[in-house]
């Protein structure tokens, strides 16, 4: 059964050829363009902060019968005009990028140590967790400080993503 999979795959090995170009074109466009790539990821999280939005506002229109509705409709309102604003005003949409980065960096910091101080008698290192949570705490406070660093720091960090995936 592996051996046919491993035969199959082999006969489209053209297709992981082709990811790979693309994943290192992603690269080279972080690293030589960097404005451009972060301007393409304020759109694409615009879109999906309005798609999002317009989701969760449909949604919470639909569940109107059932009790606590309403903080879905104003959560979708909430993303829908995040996005249109970052569509809109594209500098202020990097900014918001930024400070979602920040605000997801800095929650996983607080949930990496508060789970590796619960979770201390069950797992063996605990002083990883809390030291990869306080490092994410670092990130998320350098971000809020120089949101613009924040930003092209993302931008460089999926171009090395792109490269290592692209390369391998």
């Amino acid at each position: 059964m592996v051996a046919d999979s491993l035969e199959f795959l082999s006969g489209k090995w053209w297709t992981f050829l082709l990811r790979g170009i693309v994943a290192l074109c992603l690269a080279v466009l972080a690293f030589v363009q960097p404005a451009a790539t972060a301007s393409a990821l304020v759109s694409i999280a615009a879109a999906y902060f309005v798609s999002s939005g317009a989701l969760a506002l449909l949604a919470g229109i639909s569940f109107s019968g059932i009790a606590h509705w309403w903080p879905l409709v104003l959560m979708g309102i909430a993303q829908m005009f995040l996005g249109i604003v970052m569509f809109n005003e594209p500098g202020v949409g990097a900014l918001a990028l930024a400070y979602l980065v920040a605000i997801w960096s800095f929650s996983t910091g607080l949930m990496e140590i508060s789970a590796a101080i619960v979770l201390r008698r069950y797992i063996a290192d605990e002083p990883w967790w809390i030291f990869l949570g306080a490092i994410s705490l670092v990130i998320a406070c350098y971000v809020i400080v120089r949101p613009d660093l924040g930003v092209l720091a993302l931008v460089y960090a999926i171009g090395i993503y792109a490269a290592l995936a692209g390369g391998r």
